[in-house]
Parts: structure tokens; sequence; C-alpha cells
């Protein structure tokens, strides 16, 4: 990417790097939410998890996010970048990456790498792989996985494996031969492209971290532009609003406009990076699927994200966007636009550039207004008004969790143990969630940007804990028969960004 507009628009450091860089990381469109319910996921030694994304979707970032949350006193990891070998190959890398003493000539891999993992799970450390571009995996080094992933004590799992894909892999998995495969994935995540107000968002983001103090850089005209012609596809984001910032620079512009950015569009598609409509999606595989809170919050926004269970019920397409059940896994949401097939070579593009342009026309220069922003929650009657129809136990417990998660001051974390969409479905998880000397919370959630924006989720959590760890070490002691929705820690500055998003720090 360009730094030649740096020192013109003041910024320490290039804002849109191809590089993934956790210091830019973005947790809107429901990217935080899975990058908890990865964390927890991973922890609580579930099994196979997928993450399926399109090409420049923000998979490899994830990744790496949850690579450096993983906490590595405890966690022995294996990061597989490029898994396009075959089992043979995938088992002597395990083996290598984990400092392991190859086996004799004769002697099966997988019982090297099960002693291994039998002495490190004695010691009390877990074992993890985090394999991306999963879809480029062998169907024969899939199914060695599977074996793998069998490695087990009476209880415990002792290798958790995280699939990063793109949706070739979703085919992939539906093949009858990795039939044995599918049936142990046990969550699957969705990126979904950014729309409109989440790509504003996070143009925003980048910039500030990489130093920009000022008010919008880019224009709402511009920003709109930007989104259509990127599909929403973050890597087509960058590529596009790199450029863009180069082309005002070129004019000696302070602010981005639509005429810059359509200068990017037309120097992309010029230069061979041609933008071009998302793929159809691959065919699903499909299987009952568990009503879970941990892919329901994961799913929560635009992004959609499925968990892949042996209940009967099947899951939400989005609590908040529609809160109905599927049958099987949600069809995709398709993004607005396009995204670039290839990166053309950044110094040639930029040479290409004129060094000065005629000033955009004066429709394209408007006076800068804020950028359009997802509707606010609809305005709380503090009298309990709203809730007037709900049942006594449950008005209360909304009215009292609003008083504390409303208060800025108050910071701590509690436990999601499910999410309903309905009050009726709230209060059942409000009987099953009080328990002697603990707080028990519930929250209506409506999330803008969702397709049907008054439809409330109904959260319920427990306990106040001072952090993460301290909740984690509660949920630990849990019995099996608590932890049936998978609870989940989450902090009140977290629930705050995600319901009220025009309160959220810049």
């Amino acid at each position: 990417m360009s730094s030649l507009y740096l020192e013109h628009f003041r910024l320490g450091e290039a804002p849109f790097g191809i590089t993934p860089n956790g210091k830019f990381f973005f947790e809107g469109q429901a990217r935080g939410a899975i990058l908890d319910a990865l964390h927890h996921a991973v922890l609580d030694e579930d099994g196979i998890v997928v993450v399926v994304g399109e090409v420049g979707s923000g998979k490899t970032m994830l990744c790496r996010m949850l690579a450096e949350r993983l906490p590595r006193a405890q966690v022995d990891l294996v990061y597989l970048a490029n898994p396009s070998f075959g089992p043979r190959e995938i088992l002597l890398s395990l083996i290598a990456d984990w400092g392991l003493q190859p086996p004799a000539e004769g002697q099966p891999l997988v019982l090297t790498i099960q002693q291994a993992l039998l002495q490190r799970h004695a010691q009390g450390r877990r074992a993890v792989v985090l394999i991306d571009e999963a879809q480029a995996m062998p169907p024969e080094s899939l199914e060695e996985i599977k074996l793998l992933s069998n490695l087990e004590t009476a209880q415990h799992k002792l290798l958790q494996i995280v699939l990063f894909g793109q949706p070739e892999l979703d085919a992939l998995l539906a093949l009858p031969k990795l039939r044995q495969v599918r049936d142990r994935v046990v969550h699957r995540f969705e990126l979904q492209p950014l729309n409109g107000p989440e790509a504003a968002a996070y143009i925003e983001h980048r910039l500030r971290r990489a130093g920009w103090q000022g008010g919008a850089l880019f224009e709402p005209r511009a920003l709109h532009a930007l989104t259509e012609a990127s599909g929403g596809r973050i890597r087509a984001i960058h590529l596009l609003a790199d450029k863009a910032l180069l082309a005002a620079f070129a004019q000696g512009a302070r602010q981005v406009g639509r005429a810059h950015v359509r200068m990017a569009v037309a120097e992309v598609q010029g230069g061979g990076a041609a933008l071009r409509k998302a793929p159809a999606p691959a065919a699903r595989w499909r299987r009952p699927v568990q009503w879970l809170a941990l892919a329901a919050v994961a799913g929560l926004g635009a992004g959609v994200a499925v968990g892949y269970g042996l209940g009967q019920r099947s899951a939400p397409a989005a609590m908040a966007a529609a809160p109905q059940a599927l049958d099987g896994a949600p069809a995709p949401v398709p993004g607005p636009g396009a995204e670039p097939a290839a990166s053309a070579p950044h110094g040639a593009a930029e040479a290409a550039l004129p060094a000065a342009a005629p000033a955009p026309p004066p429709e394209e220069t408007e006076a800068e207004r804020p950028v359009a922003a997802a509707p606010p929650m609809p305005p709380q009657d503090a009298t309990g008004q709203r809730y007037a129809a709900l049942p006594a136990a449950l008005r209360e417990a909304v009215l009292r969790t609003r008083a504390v998660f409303d208060d800025p001051a108050q910071e701590f974390w509690v436990l999601q143990i499910g999410l309903a969409d309905s009050a009726a479905g709230a209060l059942r998880l409000l009987e099953q969630a009080r328990q002697p000397g603990t707080e028990v919370w519930v929250q209506d959630r409506i999330y803008p940007g969702s397709r049907a924006p008054a439809a409330p989720v109904w959260a319920v959590y427990v306990g106040r804990h001072a952090s993460r760890a301290q909740a984690v070490q509660n949920l630990q002691e849990w019995p099996a028969s608590r932890k049936t929705h998978k609870p989940l820690p989450r902090s009140l500055g977290r629930l705050r960004a995600e319901t009220y998003p025009e309160r959220a720090p810049s």
C-alpha cells in the first residue's frame, strides 16, 4: 500500500495495509463477538470448529487475533498457513512444531502425537491447531484431521482444531467421503461483507488507529461509492481506500470525495485487479443444529454464524436479523457489489495517477456532514411503560439490568447463559438462571442495521466478575447441567457498544 500520502494527511502509518495487523482489528459487524465465541469454543474443548468467509473477508486477521488471545502459558499452538499437503506431511508438521522427536521407521505418526498430547494434558496444557485456507486441503488430509480429533481421554478432547476457509470449504465438507469429518464439526461461523454503516465505521476505525485526528476524511458520497464498488469485502475496501487517498493527495485535496473513489475504481479495473461480483455460494452441507448461545452471539448484526451441534432444533440465521428457525445452514447474505480478483502492482498503479487532475464537480464536494450511521436504540422508558405487558419477574429483571448496564460508571464481566427471541423464552432462561446468591441480568437488545430492527433479542446473564479471568474461572466450576446453552463471558463495555453503537468511542 502507498505511503506517499501519509505526511499529507498527517498519518503515522499506512491505514489500509494488506498484511493483517492486530492493532487494527475491527470488532464491529459481529467480528468481536465471533472472536469471543471462538476463544470460548477452543478453551471449552468442544471439537472441530469451522470459520467460513469469502476471499478478503478478514479470516486471516481473525485467525491471528485468536492465536494472540490464547494463553500461551496453557496452550500449545500450531498455525498452518498453507495446508495443501498430504496427510503424512500434516502429521510431520505437527510433530516438528511441537518439538517432538520423530518416531522410528514404521511407527505410526498418530501414536507419537497421541502420547505427547496425553503427557501435556496431564500437565494441564491444551493443544490447538489453527488451519488457514483449509479449503485447499486434500480430502485425505481432512480425514487425517478427523482421526486427530478422535484423540481424547474419558472426559476431554486432547486436540482442538479450527478450520478457516473460503466457501469452497463447505463444498469440500459436503463430499460423501467426508461425512464423518463434518459430523465432528460442533460450531460453524460465517463472515459476511460489511454494509454501508459498517464499512464507514471500519474505515473510520482504521484511520483513527493510523493517527488521523481530524473530522470525516472521506465524504459520505465517497464512502457510499467505495462500499458499493468493494462489495463490502475488507481487502477490496483496503485497495480502493488506499488508492482514493492517493488520488486526493495527487490533487492536493484535504478530503476524499466521490471523484477520487471513482478514479481508484477505474485504476483498479484498468490495472488488472478487476472488481467482480461475488461468486455464487457453494452448496452447503446440512445437518440438525443446536440453538447455541455461542453461535447466536457471533451471528448478531449482519454477520451470520451457525453452530453445528447434536440437538434437533435448528439455529436462527441471525438472532438480530430474523429470529426464525431455519432447516440447516442459512442462505448467504449477498454482498452489495464486488471484490478484487487480484491486487495490481502498487508501484505501477501509483505511477499511473495523474500529477494534477480537474477538481471534482461541485455536487461531489458538498459540505462535510456526519456519515450515515445505523439507527440508534428506540428511546427507553425509565418508568417501565414499555415493559408493562411483561410478566412481573421479567419486567423487574429488565428494569434492574438497565439501571446497571446503562450506567457508564459500571464496568464488570457477566456470563451470558443464553439468548431468546421472545419474552416467553427469556422468562424460561431467567428461571433456569436463578441461583442463590447470584445476580441475574436480562437485557432486551435491538441491533441497529438488522433487517428487522424492531425485533429484540433477549439476553440473560448471571454474575458480576471483576475480570474475564474471574468469569472464566467461575464458569469452569459450573456443573455440566448449567452449560447447556454454552455460556459465554461478556463485558459491559462490549455489550454497550453492541447495543448502542452510537455511544462507542471513536
